[in-house]
Order: structure tokens, then C-alpha cells, then sequence
């Protein structure tokens, strides 16, 4: 654990982040772009009409990673069907609102290859480098992180934080070991 204490983010001394998980209009089947888009109308209109602003908008399982489809594949045909942009028009409209995004999933999906190994992690670390997201959720829905796939966890958070320096890593009761 202390390999990788100097890149660790937020803790439980930090203050809190007002943010909105989008739980509360779907579960495990995801959300859509024209969903979401119309959350951040709500949001915009929040913030205008009443000063309230969210720092981060996580979308919450189904979004990627899901119970039932197990790790997220973006050239899949549910990630297609609910994000035909990709995350390029939400990420714009969060921006425009002063708003982060963030994402739960799974701390695997790494695969059995060095392919699908490097595909999970260039696909978190262009998540934070071209789209600044702030925050990750990880749980074992999906699946717990192998032990043998814990290096490379850490070192994709530590790539991670160099594009999101103040990243949060929400652990929900997973061994994460050195990461």
C-alpha cells in the first residue's frame, strides 16, 4: 500500500463534493445522451434560477459496466444504442455548467490479453485526459479486482490523476490491495 500512497486522492478528511448519481432515474439498464442532457437542462436551470450547482454528475451502473452485460465495450451495440456521440455532447454540456463527470464500474475488466488489458486502461485514463472526469465508483457488481491485475488498477489511476489530479476513487468494500 505505501508503493502508491504519494498519488492518493481525496480521503475521508476531505470536504464533501456536491454531485448527483443518476440512480435516481434508472438502474442497472444505464442511462442515454438524451437523458442525461435533459438532467443537465435541470441542473443549468437549477443553477440559474437558484444559485445550486453540482461538481459532479456520476452516472451509475448500467452506464458502462452493468450487472447484466457484465464490463462495458464501446463499440458494443448498448453503449452505440445509448450514447451515439460517446460521452463527447454531455461532456460539452457539463462544461458549459461548471460540472465534472464521473462514472461507476467495475475495478477489473481488464481481460485475459495484453490487448484488453490496455484497452480498459486507455479507456478510464481518456476518460480523465480528454474528458476531465473526476470521479469513479467502483464495486464488485461486475466483479472483484483480481490480485494479479492490481498493478496495473494502480497504475491506471496514477495515469488517471495526472489529467484529474483531484480524482475520487469511491471504493465500495472491494480489496483494491496496493492500489
Amino acid at each position: 500500500m505505501k508503493k502508491y500512497a504519494e498519488f492518493a486522492g481525496a480521503d475521508n478528511s476531505t470536504p464533501s463534493v456536491p454531485q448527483y448519481f443518476s440512480w435516481i432515474n434508472n438502474t442497472n439498464e444505464g442511462s442515454t445522451e438524451e437523458q442525461t442532457l435533459i438532467n443537465l437542462d435541470f441542473f443549468g436551470y437549477m443553477k440559474e434560477k437558484y444559485g445550486m450547482q453540482i461538481e459532479i454528475y456520476a452516472w451509475d451502473a448500467g452506464n458502462f459496466d452493468g450487472a447484466s452485460e457484465g464490463y462495458g465495450n464501446l463499440r458494443g451495440e448498448k453503449f452505440k444504442s445509448q450514447y451515439p456521440a460517446g460521452y463527447k455532447n454531455i461532456v460539452k454540456k457539463a462544461d458549459s455548467l461548471g460540472i465534472k463527470m464521473g462514472l461507476w464500474g467495475s475495478p477489473d475488466g481488464f481481460g485475459d490479453t495484453p490487448e484488453e488489458e490496455k484497452e480498459r486502461f486507455d479507456f478510464y485514463v481518456h476518460l480523465c485526459r480528454d474528458y476531465g472526469f473526476n470521479e469513479f465508483k467502483l464495486d464488485g457488481v461486475c466483479g472483484k479486482l483480481r490480485p494479479e491485475k492490481a498493478e496495473i488498477f494502480s497504475k491506471m489511476m496514477i495515469e488517471c490523476r495526472k489529467y484529474s489530479p483531484d480524482l475520487i476513487v469511491l471504493n465500495h468494500r472491494l480489496p483494491l490491495y496496493e492500489g
